[in-house]
């Protein structure tokens, strides 16, 4: 028996702006029953994709598929969709809220309000149904806005930046939630800046640099592209890159500096121990005020990749 096709397929979308932002080349793949984290700086092109998926923008080129086919209206009303820019009016009820977006989908009104119950029985917001969302805390007003996008049962969530601005509870609450929805079979695309929540819950990630797919594969895979180095903050910037450079490495600035100090990413070839780095500052007379070696994870590979896109951005190219 063949596998179900992808939930979603993003094929070499482009999608550009006046002033040169948007996206230009990504591509991208959901799977059913598994989560895929979607990971850029800000201004990569996240929102953007999200918005050609669900047909807010057209994209300039490239193609998307939902399910095995081409995007129609009823396709669009399998998906889920949570914005990153929070869009429920203060004085609404969160039942309210909840069935309407379920009304918006297809359901009758009665079928909407028993899966508004339920949803938010579900959360621990039984008792309050009728409250106004502006009443409600941050978090609280948060699990309502993704019950919208769960209320009529969808078989792919896009979610962009859920656990923004959310506490380590209501993080967790919010993650097992979408973990309960990946145990059913549904396909999520989870847009976040948080790289341990990508860690500890994703199947796969996607990292976006520049408007454009840089990585898609497996956590193992993305982590193992990590550079093997250290992060350094110290007041001889200038003794540190010559240190560097002569070890057969090099220095990216992480940020400005603060005072005197700077800090600093020192990327090493893999047969330079971190010891021999120190011992070699130690024999320049570069002092240092921390050392800490890179871990080879998301984050670490994420910046490296995020680097390279840059200087291939910044190259000059030759004339046809």
């Amino acid at each position: 028996m063949s596998a179900p096709p992808p939930a979603l397929e993003v094929a070499s979308l482009a999608k550009r702006f006046a002033g040169g932002a948007g996206i230009s080349d990504v591509s991208l793949s959901v799977q059913a029953g598994s989560i895929t984290g979607f990971i850029g700086a800000n201004g990569s092109g996240k929102s953007t994709t999200l918005r050609c998926i669900l047909g807010i923008l057209r994209p300039d080129a490239g193609a998307i598929r939902l399910f095995g086919s081409g995007v129609t209206a009823a396709q669009r009303k399998r998906v889920g969709f949570m914005p990153e820019e929070r869009g429920l009016f203060p004085h609404e009820r969160a039942r309210d809220a909840i069935a309407f977006h379920g009304r918006l989908k297809g359901m009758n009104r009665y079928d909407a309000f028993v899966a508004a119950d339920k949803l938010l029985a579900r959360v621990g917001l039984g008792g309050r149904q009728h409250a106004r969302i502006g009443s409600l805390s941050k978090g609280n007003a948060q699990r309502v806005q993704v019950l919208c996008a769960l209320v009529h049962k969808p078989d792919l969530l896009l979610l962009d930046e859920p656990l923004s601005g959310l506490d380590p509870i209501a993080q967790s609450d919010m993650l097992s939630l979408l973990a309960e929805f990946r145990g059913t079979g549904g396909a999520i695309l989870f847009s976040t800046h948080s790289m341990p929540a990508a860690e500890n819950l994703c199947d796969r990630v996607v990292m976006l640099a520049n408007g454009r797919t840089v990585f898609e594969g497996t956590l193992a895979g993305a982590s193992a592209l990590a550079p093997h180095g250290a992060i350094v903050v110290t007041a001889d910037a200038k003794g540190l890159a010559d240190t560097t450079k002569m070890l057969g490495g090099y220095v990216q600035p992480l940020g400005s500096s603060l005072g005197e100090a700077a800090r600093l990413r020192v990327v090493l070839p893999p047969t330079v121990t971190h010891p021999a780095l120190l011992q070699a500052l130690a024999e320049r007379a570069v002092s240092i005020f921390s050392f800490e070696p890179i871990k080879p994870d998301l984050e670490a590979a994420f910046w490296q990749l995020a680097d390279k896109e840059s200087t291939r951005l910044s190259k000059p190219h030759k004339a046809a």
